[in-house]
Formats: C-alpha cells, structure tokens, sequence
C-alpha cells in the first residue's frame, strides 16, 4: 500500500474539513528518505494519525537519504526527521563520514520502534545462509544513505562476511538497493523486515526469503563491532514479515524522530503527546509502528540530548530521565 498516497489523501480531507486554527497552522515537514522507504512509511502514518487525531497538519520532504537530511533538520531548516540511533549519535558527534561537520542542534523527540535489519534474497536461490553471500553480486556505496554501509555490514557479520567480500553494485540508497535486486543487477538486498518494497520485491522475483542469524555471544560481537547499539531480536513469521519463512535473529536497532533546537518547544510537545495518546492508531495504519512501546519513547542515545518540548511531555508522564538502551 502507498502510505504516501494515504498520507496526501488524509491531508486533503483535513484542510477541507477544517477550520480556524488548524487550517491557518503551518504544516510541520518531517524529512525522511525515498517512497517506500520504511522511514518515509512511518512519517506518512505517524502525519495521518496526527492530523485525524490531533489536528496537526504534516507533511513529508522526502530526500536521497538520512545522511543527506540531518544536516538540514540541524540547521532548522526542516523541523524534523527520522533516522536510526547510531546515525543519530555519528551525526551529533561528528565522527565516521559527519567528521568535522558535528551536527550539535539535533535533538531527540522520541524512540519510534526496533529496525529489524536483514539480508534479502531470492526464495529459490542456493544462497540458504549469509556465509554464502561471500563472492556474490550486492548493494555497496550507498553515496545518499551512508548509514547504509555499517547496517549492511552488520547484517553481513553473523555469516562471518563484510560488503568487502562482495562484488559490489553501486546504488544510491535503500530504494536503489531493492531496485537493483528487481533488476537482477545483484543477487541480495538488504532492508528493514516490514517494510513494502519487500513485497514489491517478493511479487517480482517470484518470492523472497530472509536470511536469519544464530544468537551466539561471537555473533553479537561481530554484529556491535559494525553498529555498537545492535542487539539480535527474534522474529516469526507472520503476514507483515514477508520473506521470514522461518523464526530467526535479526540485527535490530532503535529508530528515532528528531527534530533541531531551532524548532519549537510547542510543536515538540504536541507532536509527542500525540504520538502517545494514538499509538494504537498509528499501528493500525503501518504495522512496525505497533512496536511503538509508550512506556519508553524516551531512551537515552549516546551524545544526544532530548528537545525540551519532548522532556517536557516525558516528565509529565513519568518517562523522564531517559532509560539506558
């Protein structure tokens, strides 16, 4: 389904249905990668419930990627945005490819849900588990998505391998990736469990299969050599994990919505406190949301603060300080 197409459609009902105060509301912009993108789906659910539920108006800015747009919500140029927990502290920080570029005005909003990461390939192909990736044709470069490289590199780490051990195919970013699999340009992609260019991708190819990890201590460690705040979760099959034929460990991580100093406290607070009073909602309308856990949507990320609007809503329902991840 085409959240965004829900999104636009709940968008114009609302500004026809409305009046007053909520029409004459700037519309808050959340930056976000691609269509499809399981970050562009979140924003598209988390902007919908909000405008039926809250009467805030939203809108997406969908960009080539996270590494290109947390330098613009820093600036305050975009409100918010969504990225994973480690991009958010490389980015704050200033280290790996955000070196010397610290990006000090991020500022946490709230804990979305676990990314459950994983390697993609065909359902028929003699590729059963991810040591057998080593010498095959995969996504690498990821020049819009840098974040890309380490989270693929993580999900690699419990068959023993890197993207070095590969022969890679150039792509820009996670949608590229599922594209040049489509394409039969390589022959695995990686991406979050639940998102929709994975049925996309199974229809197109004639089904897909996830490829699982062993929860071992020497798997954990390879897995936080590459993104130190990953952890392996064990997944089932269900209809909204298309391609998990089987339960299995997944490289996981946190999702986060943030937004820059220079945006303001109040449209902060209302944001959180409706994310929390609807999280059913949100769930209802992109299923990875229903992980959305409430009762700690404040979590400590390393070397970020959290928006004074967002504390604010979080001291008043007990949530503050944030827990340790």
């Amino acid at each position: 389904m085409k959240f965004c197409v829900l999104f636009s459609i709940a968008m114009a009902v609302g500004l026809l249905s409305q009046a007053g105060g909520v029409a004459a509301q700037q519309p808050i912009a959340i930056a976000t990668p691609p269509s499809g993108s399981i970050y562009n789906s979140s924003a598209a659910a988390i902007g919908k419930v909000l405008a039926d539920k809250a009467g805030l108006r939203m809108t997406l800015q969908a960009m080539g990627g996270s590494s290109q747009y947390l330098p613009i919500v820093n600036a305050g140029e975009v409100p918010l945005g969504i990225a994973n927990v480690y991009e958010t502290s490389l980015a704050v920080k200033g280290e790996d490819y955000f070196k010397g570029r610290p990006n000090k005005d991020l500022r946490v909003v709230a804990i979305l849900y676990p990314l459950r990461n994983t390697i993609f390939v065909k359902k028929d192909s003699d590729i059963k588990k991810l040591a057998d990736l080593k010498g095959k044709r995969g996504p690498t470069g990821f020049t819009s998505q840098r974040i890309l490289t380490s989270v693929t590199n993580a999900a690699l780490a419990p068959g023993g391998i890197t993207l070095d051990d590969v022969k890679g195919v150039n792509v820009a970013n996670i949608i590229s990736n599922v594209n040049a699999f489509k394409e039969g340009r390589t022959d695995f992609f990686v991406f979050a469990l639940g998102g929709a260019p994975i049925r996309e991708a199974d229809a197109a190819v004639g089904g897909v299969r996830a490829l699982t990890a062993e929860n071992t201590p020497a798997v954990v460690a390879a897995v936080k050599k590459q993104v130190p705040v990953a952890y392996l979760r064990l997944e089932k099959p269900s209809p909204a994990n298309t391609g998990l034929l089987e339960q299995g460990y997944l490289v996981s991580y946190g999702v986060n919505l943030l937004a820059s100093t220079k945006t303001p406290d109040d449209v902060v607070y209302k944001v959180v406190k409706a994310m929390h009073d609807n999280a059913a909602d949100l769930g209802k309308v992109f299923p990875p949301l229903r992980m959305l856990d409430t009762k700690a949507m404040a979590q400590a990320v390393d070397g970020a603060e959290y928006h004074p609007g967002a504390a604010k809503y979080y001291k008043e329902v007990g949530q503050w300080p944030p827990k340790q991840m």
